[in-house]
């Protein structure tokens, strides 16, 4: 895993894939030459820095492998800083001011298009010795290279790719003293279970959970019921179903099993969600594959599985996920887009996404990391293969930034009770659901 690997195209060889200004060196007449705080990630950087933006969480990890990088390829000059960004909301900092943010970005790929449209990323091409564009396409899952491309032109090297799945304690549902495979697979039967109380108080578990509030999950039962969301590629901005005849029997569904009024079941952060399944005090919750390097480390009370079914018109239709990919992409403001390439290169090649698999627990975009044996035959990631072979990817329309706040609406009213359950108010809502998803961006 700790192999070092040489990124043989040089430096002008990647400025000329990104276009020879890009190469210029940037002037400054206040440089800082700190690292800068790490709280504060649009710190201006000297002019002689690369900044390479990555998740809290990961860190030792990321700082590991620019480490590695730099001992590796000894003709880049210039410094290597790793700040602290969250990718979810990399797009909207890096909005604020461009020439302030990072060289390497990390974001989800739902941002792709929307940072694409406004100007803000990089196109990866390939220049006369320097393959990036190449070798993204033939070394990574076609998927995450279709989450990397907006209108024909590739912006993005894919990392990871994301899905949930459902957790569960043995504490509460104890699989280990009978089959609850079946039980297991309807949200239903674990809402209908008379759950134990929690340890040391008279307080009853509570069954399942999942975030109902967060768009990246309310699609779930819409799904289920073969609804779409911007048709079925995700390209047709026009094209939302979900206030049809199904849309609304899911929603007459949620508003009787998923209330707070329940008791049974539980909306809250997937990050709570998980920590209340780890402490014994819910007995399953949806979240991401990530939760196992993080809330779950070293449990022993901890399984998982694909996710559920819900039963409707005496039907059980299975929970259909939304998922993603984490990829890597070149502010296009950034002075330095040849060491960015190489850096962003480097950090998303087979053996370093070996690395976030084992460390991190994040399933590989690159294809054949997916087929090493430190993948492919590990328990977690066929789940998760599993899983994402029945997801739905998130779409990379610029215009699915409408959809989050819409469906964060939406989601709340039916988790807290301030939407009625009668059809008409149901139907009332799906359709602003829709109109929210037409209006100006």
């Amino acid at each position: 895993m700790k192999k070092l690997i040489k990124i043989s195209a040089l430096l002008m060889c990647a400025c000329m894939a990104f276009g020879l200004a890009a190469c210029g060196e940037q002037t400054n007449d206040n440089p800082d030459k700190s690292d800068g705080d790490n709280s504060n990630p649009n710190t201006q950087q000297n002019a002689g820095e690369v900044v390479v933006w990555g998740g809290a969480e990961d860190q030792t990890l990321l700082k590991d492998l620019v480490e590695e990088f730099k001992a590796a390829n000894p003709d880049v000059k210039e410094e290597i800083v790793v700040r602290v960004q969250d990718a979810w909301n990399a797009q909207s900092e890096v909005a604020k001011d461009p020439e302030k943010a990072a060289d390497v970005i990390l974001i989800p790929h739902d941002q792709v298009g929307i940072m694409a449209k406004a100007g803000l990323l990089g196109e990866i091409r390939d220049g006369t010795a320097a393959t990036f564009a190449s070798d993204i396409r033939n070394n990574n899952d076609p998927a995450t290279v279709q989450q990397a491309t907006y209108d024909g032109k590739l912006y993005g090297f894919p990392l990871t790719m994301d899905t949930y799945i459902m957790y569960y304690t043995t504490g509460i549902f104890n699989d280990e003293k009978q089959d609850l495979s079946a039980f297991l697979s309807s949200v239903d039967a674990m809402l209908d279970a008379d759950m134990p109380p929690i340890q040391g108080t008279k307080e009853k578990a509570t069954a399942f959970g999942f975030n109902i509030q967060d768009g990246f999950y309310l699609n779930m039962g819409f799904f289920a019921m073969g609804c779409t969301l911007y048709g079925e590629d995700g390209t047709d901005v026009d094209a939302c179903n979900w206030n049809n005849e199904n849309g609304l029997k899911f929603m007459q569904y949620a508003a009787k099993n998923f209330r707070q009024s329940g008791g049974k079941f539980k909306a809250d952060d997937a990050k709570n969600l998980a920590t209340a399944v780890l402490n014994n005090r819910l007995g399953a919750c949806i979240s991401g594959g990530w939760e196992m390097q993080d809330t779950f480390k070293g449990a022993s009370n901890i399984k998982y599985r694909t996710l559920p079914s819900i039963t409707i018109d005496g039907q059980e239709r299975p929970l259909q996920s939304f998922s993603n990919s984490k990829q890597y992409v070149i502010n296009n403001m950034s002075k330095h887009k040849g060491t960015a390439s190489r850096l962003a290169a480097y950090i998303t090649s087979e053996q370093s996404q070996l690395r976030y698999a084992s460390e991190r627990g994040y399933y590989p975009a690159n294809k054949n990391a997916q087929q090493n044996t430190a993948v492919k035959d590990n328990d977690f990631f066929k789940v998760i293969r599993e899983q994402l072979d029945l997801s739905v990817p998130v779409p990379i329309i610029p215009e699915i930034s409408r959809y989050w706040e819409a469906a964060k609406t939406l989601g709340s009213s039916v988790w807290n009770g301030s939407l009625a359950g009668d059809d008409a108010s149901l139907q009332s809502a799906l359709d602003k659901f829709i109109s929210d998803l037409h209006s100006t961006l």
